[in-house]
């Protein structure tokens, strides 16, 4: 079977996303992480606790399969109410986006007890998460009433710093109640990890127009959310892991290749298990391959084969993620919630990575 083509003159997130997403342990682990310590809090009676089903924002939701790996698992007999938004219409279409089905899906399967559901697509730095969390079934506005909100990958696409600043300071002070935690996902720039060659070679470039996926400006997101939290002076803590990204064994002949768009086509009818390697190498970079290939500077096609595939060989076929776990709350949160927080997440993350 050949696979879907890149396209050479432009960036096109839906074609590209699958082969990472099939080729990394990211979304294991972190649901993992994210089952174990919210567990841990629902053992202390904290958190998950009460009858009703608990309010819980999904920020960047793509097609909520994320936020479903998430709490599937987390013992809770309430259940959740799920909101969700994202900047992508395809995902939050009300008609039939994928976020709507896939979080049916759960409910009727029994995946997720979900007392209700509701997405709405928007920009999540704009400062209006309120609306873009609130349902048509609401008697009054949800200031204030969400115990849980994801934020997964997201802030990559932050314009610029003041963008995350908006953000954090939208969600502690519209959204969280009193002890309701936010949890978020990110992957750090760290030497010869993926970040570090997004952040050098990214799509912050002059011709990010052609790509419909926002630009890659913020280089190292979870160093920009805890400067955020330090200004705000919120409660924030955070754990490092590692995750990889995973590629078959390729020659001379495909490295080759991948520095020559012109060529991709064939390649993808010669060595479909390559191409979708390629496509790996593009999600890292974000940029439309004729482009790329017309940068014949230090962060151009030729010089990013160059310089990942030794990273990507010397770690026997795998490219490295640097990722965060991040959690912040509002400042009245209790004392007895931030020292179960100070042990679980360590706890949570030593007990999936050994």
């Amino acid at each position: 079977m050949v696979p879907t083509k890149i396209a050479l003159d432009r960036y096109i997130y839906e074609d590209i996303y699958p082969a990472f997403k099939a080729a990394t342990d990211e979304k294991e682990k972190t649901a993992r992480i994210n089952r174990s310590f919210l567990n841990f809090l629902a053992a202390r009676s904290l958190l998950l606790t009460g009858c009703d089903p608990l309010m819980t924002a999904d920020i960047g939701s793509g097609p909520c399969d994320t936020v479903i790996k998430y709490l599937t698992g987390v013992y809770f007999s309430g259940g959740f109410t799920i909101r969700a938004t994202d900047f992508i219409p395809d995902y939050t279409d009300p008609l039939g986006g994928m976020a709507l089905r896939n979080l049916a899906a759960a409910q009727t399967s029994g995946t997720l007890k979900l007392a209700g559901f509701s997405v709405k697509a928007g920009n999540a730095f704009g400062g209006n998460l309120l609306d873009l969390l609130s349902s048509p079934d609401d008697s009054v506005e949800p200031r204030r009433s969400f115990r849980l909100v994801f934020v997964s990958h997201l802030l990559y696409h932050a314009e610029a710093a003041s963008d995350v600043d908006c953000l954090i300071a939208d969600i502690a002070g519209n959204l969280l109640t009193n002890d309701g935690i936010a949890i978020l996902y990110h992957v750090a720039n760290a030497a010869q990890t993926f970040q570090e060659f997004r952040a050098r070679f990214g799509s912050n470039s002059s011709e990010r127009s052609t790509s419909d996926t926002g630009a890659v400006t913020i280089d190292d997101p979870p160093a920009e959310i805890a400067r955020a939290c330090r200004r705000l002076e919120l409660p924030f803590y955070e754990a490092p892991f590692t995750t990889d990204l995973r590629f078959r064994p390729l020659g001379v002949d495909e490295w080759t290749s991948f520095k020559a768009p012109l060529t991709y086509d064939a390649l993808a009818e010669r060595n479909p298990g390559a191409y979708e390697d390629l496509k790996k190498l593009y999600f890292v970079v974000q940029r439309p391959p004729l482009e790329f290939a017309s940068d014949v500077s230090a962060t151009g096609l030729s010089r990013f084969m160059d310089e990942i595939r030794p990273v990507i060989e010397a770690n026997r076929g795998v490219l490295p993620l640097a990722e965060r776990i991040q959690v912040f709350s509002t400042t009245d949160m209790s004392a007895c919630l931030r020292e179960a927080i100070a042990e679980a997440l360590p706890l949570a993350v030593r007990h999936v990575i050994e």
